[in-house]
């Protein structure tokens, strides 16, 4: 039996394929390292300059609610971009230059003049989570998306523990400024990770491919599966946006403050073993809406297990359950999106979405504020509440609704869809039929 040989060529094309997934991650995860870090280092910042907690939050608030706002945007640059690897880096290092102006001009520069540069910085928010995870499907290939969404999902909770962590960290051991300032240097750096990924380059965009605003919104609305989602997931993150102020409050009422980073850590620790499952072995893909309704009641039991839990070391191991539903959830989700979403406008689904999550978030935070005087049982239902509600919901609409499958889905979206030239992933063709296109072609094992 004669052995096979490669030719250098083809060991290099190996070889390339062989580090997309690791040049992708490494990029995202130095992104998403400066977005979730943010939300500490300006808090900290804004102390040591202006001494007042209430501005860093407000700064805080400036860079995450353009996200929702500034999501239809983004989408429709990255959708109908010939290379949109350079709109995704462009929109990240605008990101990593409003961090690093903030720290400049702060407590130099009018106020408001820091608002207005946060709130440029927001507006490019989407491109870092939503945008960059909807062009996996192009980068990998349709048979290895489940996996590569799993992935992706992992590692964001890796940008959520690190990110934070980094900001306390540096600020500490140096000050604010450095590090609102290595959090920018982070997403800088992710943005030329982005920039060499070989992403697949439109060819000949149409005439009907012209701007608008509101076709991935139109998608949501009238496709019965992402319409569900969309609005399910959303509520669903009402709640868990105030986990946090809730951990500490339970952790406080406990006589042990420093418990407050131990919940939370259980919470993170518990999402990336749920992610580190989904990639060993992912759901079958037209299983993916059901699992991700399921994955939100999973998230909620545990929490409100939680109330009735007087040890705070058990209420960790609940909280660390609760999070081993956040990788599936996240993962599935991804998967969704791709299977429903019509290639036009899919950028455009992921970035309304996380836009809507990231905004849920940050009303869950607010919300649970005024719940403060309540008990902390109380307020640990508040929280489950809403994973539940949702997950409930979810599932039922998606048991019992119209049905559309995703073909019929794609035939009816916006004409004009933009051909690309694959020139990443195994054998990944957008300009085919719509079937081929999204990743409910075959159940993944």
């Amino acid at each position: 039996m004669r052995a096979k040989h490669l030719s250098p060529s083809d060991e290099s094309l190996r070889s390339g394929r062989r580090w997309l997934m690791p040049h992708y991650l490494a990029s995202a995860v130095l992104a998403r390292i400066a977005d979730e870090g943010a939300r500490v280092s300006l808090v900290l910042l804004a102390l040591e300059r202006t001494g007042s907690a209430a501005i860093g939050g407000t700064m805080v608030a400036a860079l995450l609610i353009p996200h929702v706002l500034a999501a239809p945007l983004v989408g429709v640059l990255v959708d109908r971009a010939r290379q949109p690897r350079w709109v995704l880096a462009s929109a990240m290092l605008i990101f990593a230059g409003s961090l690093f102006s903030t720290a400049v001009l702060l407590g130099h520069a009018p106020l408001w003049l820091v608002y207005v540069l946060l709130l440029v910085g927001g507006c490019c928010g989407p491109a870092l989570t939503g945008g960059l995870t909807s062009q996996l499907p192009a980068l990998v290939g349709k048979d290895k998306t489940p996996r590569a969404f799993g992935l992706d999902s992992l590692f964001y909770n890796v940008a959520s523990m690190v990110g934070p962590a980094l900001a306390g960290v540096t600020a500490a051991t140096v000050n604010p400024v450095a590090a609102q300032s290595v959090l920018a240097a982070s997403a800088a750096v992710g943005a030329l990770g982005v920039a060499s990924l070989p992403l697949p380059r439109r060819m000949d965009p149409s005439s009907s491919t012209r701007l608008d605003l509101l076709s991935g919104a139109r998608e949501i609305v009238q496709q019965p599966t992402l319409r569900t989602l969309t609005l399910t997931s959303s509520l669903g993150q009402i709640g868990p946006g105030g986990l946090a102020v809730v951990a500490v409050v339970l952790a406080t009422s406990q006589h042990r403050p420093a418990g407050g980073g131990l919940l939370l850590t259980a919470v993170a620790a518990g999402a990336f073993i749920g992610s580190l499952l989904w990639t060993w072995r992912p759901i079958a893909v037209d299983r993916a809406p059901l699992v991700t309704a399921i994955s939100m009641i999973g998230i909620g039991i545990p929490i409100a297990v939680a109330a009735i839990t007087p040890s705070l070391e058990a209420t960790a191991v609940l909280f660390g359950l609760s999070g081993i539903f956040i990788g599936p959830f996240g993962s599935a989700l991804f998967l969704s999106r791709t299977q429903y979403a019509a290639p036009a406008v899919r950028t455009q689904v992921f970035t309304i979405g996380a836009g809507l999550k990231v905004t849920a978030s940050a009303l869950g935070a607010a919300l649970i504020g005024f719940a403060a005087g309540l008990p902390v049982a109380t307020q640990l239902l508040l929280v489950a509440s809403s994973p539940l509600l949702a997950g409930i919901l979810g599932t039922t609409f998606l048991r019992t609704g119209p049905r559309k499958s995703p073909e019929s889905a794609h035939r009816g979206a916006i004409r004009g869809h933009v051909r690309t030239k694959a020139t990443a992933g195994d054998g990944y063709d957008p300009s085919r039929s719509p079937q081929t296109t999204s990743p409910c072609a075959k159940e993944q094992q």
